[in-house]
């Protein structure tokens, strides 16, 4: 039994404890050593002679301080022991600390205490996050399958060959719940999971180790942690900080690695709240004052090329342009990012107005590119906010960037709107399918004529025919997919902003394929909720060489295509008819139908409403021929009210119409 202590018995404990207090730019940690489990600890740090900040008495023989300090600092601990039985009994004792000079980077305490849970990009805050992790497995999307993370993991395993799944786990999702609850135990477990990622990415070198916008997100993670670190005062644990935050300043500032889509708003991100909360010390940091400044004018650059001149994101997917909206807003409202200009700020303003235009009737996302299919969106400003519409009765027009719409105004119901979306965009590879010219129409609330949707971003034969063009509402030469190489972008199709003629709206567009040796020219005269017509317009670029065209047409799940001898009759399961016949200049004109055909890698017909999942869905092939210049008229007929004779039709290989105000416009 250990015999009552008294002054001698302390002093002398204090005289043989082993008390090691050491400083990495970032925290001091004094680990303290004694054989007698009744002596009990406090620490005061100094800094040139002055306390900067004190640890209670505790059985626990580490303490830590998270401060910051100038190189004129003198560091010293002041250690308190005394009997825990008896608090009047103690001894003081000074000890040095010891100082390393092989770290680069210091930071400062102020600016981490600053650092928010939203700021670092933590998602997971659901209070059952971490259960199903730890009972199930690592799930970063609610359609995976859960996959159990085992010490050391294997951070290039690809299990699922899926991308995102990846990404996610690079960016290290699996620590948003820990991070957010951010008990001690918590942050055990992340330091565990980040000392396992550095050791494994020291001895591997692959891609996927800083693939873009994971790197981006790790920093913002690393920042979150050593705050909770700070807040809780406990050991970050970290035992490659240095090397962390090095190599995380080299990737995220290197403009080869620098993303030019909205994963480079991640990594821009992650990069400035690295340079926000660090300073540079040693040999061979980084100049953070330069890395600061190459972050605004990226960040910039990079914001002004994601909204383009009218604020609207030009990756080709509505979908992304409120994550991308949205994410740049929160972003900038960071402390970080408080030195952005005006110009800047009125883009994002006009991007809110955008928002808007792009969502049916009923505030859903329209399906167009890599958009997934989504909740009704809130906080929608009114249409006419965008300052680029004209205005017809019930009905308003835009063009919006890249995007054509006519739409109902927002005060008609639902059951009583129409809407079409015409898609005419092509800035970049990233979220492009082979749309171009393509459309999508919904009236009374109903889909009539359908985009076949995202799948995934996983690479098999599915993938390939959703990004085809005979998935989308446009043509094919010679069975051949538009080609996406960003050698072809065009940027904006859209000749010129709709305009509304005796109640018809007229949209026209043109795009010269390059690649596929053709010009396609296109014109919508649509009377909303009565008529519709497609004019294509198709120049061979292949002289003397006659080739085909297809015309695709995609139809919901629930409808039903009759083809006659002259004509087709969609009806879907509300009983709504459309009947479709098209002219050609040249001549022979054929329909085809098909639903879920699957011929090995060959698929038509085919829709995806949600990730990774794919179903049957009518579609109607409309082929003619081309040999120099084909003109293709398909007339939609929307309504039984609207009269059998057309108001635009082909007639001698020109385009005729019975309107001769809308004739000049054709």
């Amino acid at each position: 039994m250990e015999p009552q202590t008294d002054l001698d018995h302390i002093t002398s404990i204090s005289e043989s404890a082993k008390v090691k207090a050491t400083y990495d730019g970032f925290r001091v940690k004094v680990s303290i050593s004694t054989d007698f489990e009744r002596v009990e600890c406090a620490c005061y740090l100094y800094l040139n002679s002055k306390v900067s900040s004190k640890s209670g008495y505790r059985n626990n023989s580490e303490h830590v301080f998270y401060f910051k300090r100038s190189k004129t600092n003198e560091l010293a601990v002041k250690v308190f022991f005394r009997d825990k039985n008896n608090s009047e009994i103690k001894k003081v004792k000074l000890f040095p600390i010891s100082i390393k000079d092989n770290f680069k980077y210091e930071f400062s305490k102020n600016s981490l205490d600053s650092i928010t849970l939203t700021d670092c990009e933590i998602v997971n805050f659901q209070s059952d996050a971490i259960t199903k992790y730890e009972k199930k497995g690592f799930q970063p999307r609610g359609d995976n399958i859960p996959y159990k993370l085992t010490f050391p993991i294997g951070w290039l395993d690809d299990p699922f060959q899926d991308r995102n799944w990846m990404f996610q786990l690079q960016a290290w999702r699996m620590l948003d719940g820990y991070l957010s609850r951010g008990n001690v135990k918590d942050l055990n477990y992340v330091s565990k999971v980040i000392n396992d990622w550095v050791d494994f990415e020291k001895a591997h070198k692959d891609k996927w180790l800083w693939y873009d916008m994971s790197t981006g997100l790790r920093a913002l993670k690393i920042c979150f942690y050593l705050k909770k670190c700070c807040e809780t005062g406990i050991d970050h644990k970290l035992k490659s900080l240095d090397y962390l935050l090095h190599e995380h300043l080299r990737h995220l500032s290197n403009p080869k690695e620098l993303n030019s889509g909205n994963h480079g708003l991640f990594q821009l991100h992650g990069l400035k709240s690295l340079t926000y909360m660090l300073k540079s010390y040693g040999k061979g940091a980084y100049n953070i004052a330069y890395k600061k400044v190459y972050a605004n004018e990226q960040m910039s650059k990079l914001i002004a090329s994601q909204l383009g001149s009218y604020g609207v994101h030009t990756e080709h997917s509505p979908d992304y342009h409120f994550f991308a909206h949205s994410k740049i807003t929160n972003m900038i409202k960071t402390i970080w990012w408080s030195d952005l200009g005006k110009e800047t700020l009125d883009l994002l303003k006009l991007g809110k107005y955008a928002k808007s235009w792009l969502v049916f009737p009923n505030n859903t996302c329209v399906p167009i590119g890599d958009s997934a299919t989504s909740k009704p969106k809130g906080n929608l400003v009114p249409l006419e906010k965008w300052p680029h519409h004209i205005q017809s009765g019930n009905y308003i027009g835009a063009q919006v960037d890249g995007y054509a719409v006519v739409r109902s105004k927002k005060e008609v119901p639902l059951e009583e709107s129409s809407f079409l979306f015409f898609q005419g965009s092509f800035y970049s590879l990233a979220h492009k399918h082979s749309d171009d010219l393509s459309f999508i129409l919904q009236e009374n609330g109903v889909d009539l004529l359908i985009d076949s949707g995202k799948y995934s971003y996983q690479r098999d034969k599915y993938r390939k025919y959703f990004l085809s063009s005979r998935a989308h509402n446009t043509i094919e030469i010679d069975g051949e997919i538009i080609s996406r190489n960003k050698e072809n972008a065009y940027g904006n199709a859209i000749l010129s902003q709709p305009q509304c003629i005796n109640d018809f709206w007229i949209i026209k567009s043109k795009v010269e394929h390059n690649d596929n040796k053709y010009i396609h020219e296109r014109t919508i005269v649509y009377k909303p909720g009565m008529d519709l017509y497609v004019i294509d317009t198709i120049t061979n670029k292949k002289i003397g060489m006659p080739r085909t065209i297809d015309q695709w047409w995609h139809f919901d799940t629930d409808a039903e295509v009759l083809i006659n001898d002259t004509d087709v009759i969609v009806r879907n399961s509300k009983n709504k008819a459309i009947k479709i016949n098209s002219q050609s200049s040249g001549k022979i004109v054929s329909y085809d139908s098909y639903k879920g055909y699957d011929s090995g890698d060959h698929l038509i017909g085919w829709v995806s409403k949600s990730y990774l999942k794919y179903e049957p869905t009518s579609t109607l092939k409309i082929a003619t021929s081309l040999l120099k210049r084909t003109k293709l008229v398909t007339r939609f007929k929307l309504s039984e009210a609207t009269e059998d004779e057309p108001k635009v039709f082909l007639l001698n290989k020109k385009i005729q119409s019975t309107d001769p105000n809308l004739l000049p416009h054709l």
